[in-house]
């Protein structure tokens, strides 16, 4: 019998108008090179993209660089991992729809979210502890900026973009401590909670918490302080599992909280 053939996903023929990175701070500017091409079209819905290896030579970045920003994609709802198959634009879900998603995922995962979270807070105070003693200007500036760019994010309501914000700066911290395996731990924990890391950006009040909170590390990183950073980073951290201990205390129908995203046209 002739086997059935069944119709391959829409994938745009074209190369993509992707710029190349390699000057360019690597996994946050690939995450967002890879929006920008998907908002402005050049991939839409249904669409696959290219292979890692692909991606990867045209972004002049390694594989496990596109892998992650592949990963924060879709913990953001933006693009669709079928094993075997390749990775594939979503059809752009109601703003609620997605921040469901986030919610529901943190809720049902609460006790790895809580595990990770305490180590996440033992590991990110003692980055925060060596930045404050070796972060040199440069890195000192990309702390900086990351905080202005927050700022400046935080009155349009954009999560998802602050979640992207998010990681640089924690990963800005990482790096200031010039240590590689702390990097490399830190960096996975973060891997492992970006969806906790959307829903928690997703709460009432909670941006501007974050960006008075993440001022107070840069403060005590910028005066050289390690105690200080330490404190703040915990002080950080904390309020993170506080909020979340109450969030998962919370059996309302999560549809009908009030959204604190725009909603999508």
């Amino acid at each position: 019998m002739a086997r059935e053939l069944r119709p391959r996903p829409e994938r745009r023929p074209s190369p993509l108008q992707l710029s190349s990175l390699q000057t360019q701070s690597l996994k946050e500017r690939v995450l967002g090179e890879l929006r920008r091409v998907i908002e402005q079209g050049w991939l839409q819905p249904g669409h696959q993209l290219p292979s890692e290896r692909e991606l990867s030579e045209q972004l002049s970045v390694s594989r496990s660089t596109v892998r992650e920003a592949i990963q924060l994609l879709e913990a953001l709802g933006v693009v669709e991992v079928r094993h075997g198959s390749g990775t594939f634009v979503r059809a752009r879900p109601d703003a609620d729809t997605v921040r469901l998603e986030w919610r529901e995922w943190t809720r049902h995962h609460s006790s790895q979210v809580h595990q990770l979270l305490e180590v996440r807070r033992g590991l990110e105070a003692f980055a925060a502890e060596l930045a404050a003693r070796r972060r040199t200007p440069a890195q000192l500036d990309q702390l900086e900026s990351s905080l202005e760019e927050m700022a400046n994010v935080l009155e349009a309501g954009d999560i998802p973009m602050l979640v992207q914000i998010d990681v640089s700066f924690h990963t800005n911290l990482y790096r200031a401590t010039g240590n590689a395996p702390l990097v490399e731990l830190l960096d996975e924990i973060g891997r492992r909670l970006l969806r906790e890391r959307a829903a928690t950006w997703d709460m009432p009040g909670r941006p501007q918490r974050s960006l008075e909170q993440h001022r107070a590390i840069v403060e005590a990183i910028r005066a050289g302080n390690p105690l200080a950073a330490r404190q703040a980073l915990i002080a950080h951290v904390r309020s993170i599992e506080e909020e979340l201990d109450r969030y998962a205390g919370d059996h309302k129908p999560l549809a009908a909280e009030p959204s604190t995203t725009p909603k999508t046209k």
